[in-house]
């Protein structure tokens, strides 16, 4: 048998016509352009270069190969039962892998055709190129970091805090698990030449608008014992301050914002069908946050078809719907967990299994009492946040803290 031939490529020209579909690209038009210059990324024979079409394993083997043929060899080179030697992209496809870009799956195959996703690409370049490691919270710039993999956690912090991840149209919006384009790998390998120095920044007006994290503070935290829970959503951009420059921790958490914060930190998919409350129009701020929390589990209504949302939630109601919500330690557990709790008569019965798995978990965090958990008082912001913190460290998803308060199962 022939081997393989790949695509035909040619170069496209080095400033593209404006006639030319690369200059429909999503943004990426720059950066294509800047590859080919340095004969990193080629067009067609027809003079196209199909920015929108997905890339595919082999692909992006063969353009990590010829764009950072620097990195040394890390790994052992590893046969995949599915490319042969003779395969167009059989060379690239191994020097990716033994310069750690790039593996394979567990039956030995590397799938070559397949589309590379999104999450995948960032995490190979983000390991291959070694990037220095960034704390989880920095994925809070994006609304959909609940579809992030556990595995791309730390590499997509590191490729995001080293300006890896650039965004077209919408800044916010990761979408980690679609197919990688041409146009967004040109892009993603561009950063990647300029992180390690090889390549210039480009200018402003030319780069697609990159999202920064936000490390804002306030006064009114900065000797409060959950500061560290607060200051990482803060820094996650999944709480906000008051518009006189004042966070107010101790301050109730009506039912609304509770909703919203859950609803940005966890994006939950629905469990259950739309429920209309008379109490939240469509133009309540707050009405999309809610619905999402109602459809997931997270939160319900009252007998009477209202929500409440102006009412504080409690202490309890936190723990319960954040067990509930996410369905965390599916099985019943034993609730003599709660035996250390002085108060544990306090607890309403529905919220035992919850609480007792939320104790088992270590989302529960009392001040200055760990015998007390007072379930029934209203929960104030930072008792939210503290919880809320919690669970997205339980999901690798935040950096753990060695708080006093959390109570250890």
């Amino acid at each position: 048998h022939r081997p393989p031939r790949s695509p035909p490529h040619l170069h496209f020209p080095r400033r593209c016509p404006a006639a030319s579909p690369i200059c429909k690209a999503i943004g990426a038009t720059p950066y294509i352009e800047a590859l080919a210059d340095r004969e990193g990324v080629k067009g067609f024979e027809d003079g196209t270069y199909r920015p929108d079409a997905p890339i595919s394993r082999a692909q992006f083997a063969a353009l990590v190969a010829t764009n950072y043929g620097a990195v040394p060899m890390v790994r052992p080179a590893v046969p995949f039962v599915d490319v042969s030697s003779t395969f167009w992209a059989y060379g690239a496809i191994d020097q990716a892998q033994r310069r750690g870009f790039v593996g394979g799956y567990p039956d030995q195959t590397y799938r070559p055709n397949q589309p590379m996703t999104r999450v995948q690409a960032f995490v190979a370049v983000a390991n291959g190129l070694e990037l220095p490691a960034a704390p989880a919270s920095v994925l809070g710039v994006y609304g959909d970091r609940a579809q992030i993999p556990s595995y791309g956690i730390n590499a997509l912090a590191a490729a995001t805090q080293a300006g890896l991840v650039i965004n077209h149209p919408n800044p916010s919006q990761l979408r980690p698990q679609e197919a990688m384009t041409r146009a967004e790998v040109a892009v993603l390998i561009y950063q990647g030449l300029v992180a390690l120095g090889d390549a210039p920044a480009l200018a402003a007006s030319q780069a697609v608008i990159q999202l920064q994290t936000v490390q804002g503070s306030f006064p009114d935290i900065q000797t409060h014992w959950a500061k560290d829970f607060m200051q990482g959503l803060l820094n996650a951009n999944l709480l906000r301050g008051q518009d006189d420059g004042r966070f107010y921790p101790d301050s109730p958490m009506p039912r609304a914002q509770f909703a919203a914060l859950i609803s940005s930190a966890f994006n939950p998919p629905p469990r259950r069908s739309t429920l209309q409350f008379w109490d939240v129009p469509a133009s309540h701020w707050a009405a999309s946050p809610i619905q999402t929390a109602y459809r997931a589990g997270f939160l319900t209504g009252f007998p009477d078809g209202s929500f409440a949302p102006d009412n504080s939630i409690l202490r309890v109601q936190v723990w319960v719907a954040l067990v509930n919500g996410l369905g965390l330690l599916a099985n019943q557990v034993d609730t003599k967990v709660l035996n250390r709790f002085r108060d544990r008569a306090t607890l309403p019965t529905y919220a035992l299994d919850a609480v007792a798995k939320a104790t088992r978990l270590g989302l529960i965090i009392t001040v200055p009492d760990a015998s007390l958990l007072h379930p029934n008082r209203v929960a104030s912001r930072a008792d939210v946040a503290a919880a809320v913190y919690q669970t997205l460290a339980l999901q690798n998803r935040m950096p753990a803290l060695s708080s006093p308060y959390i109570v250890r199962p």
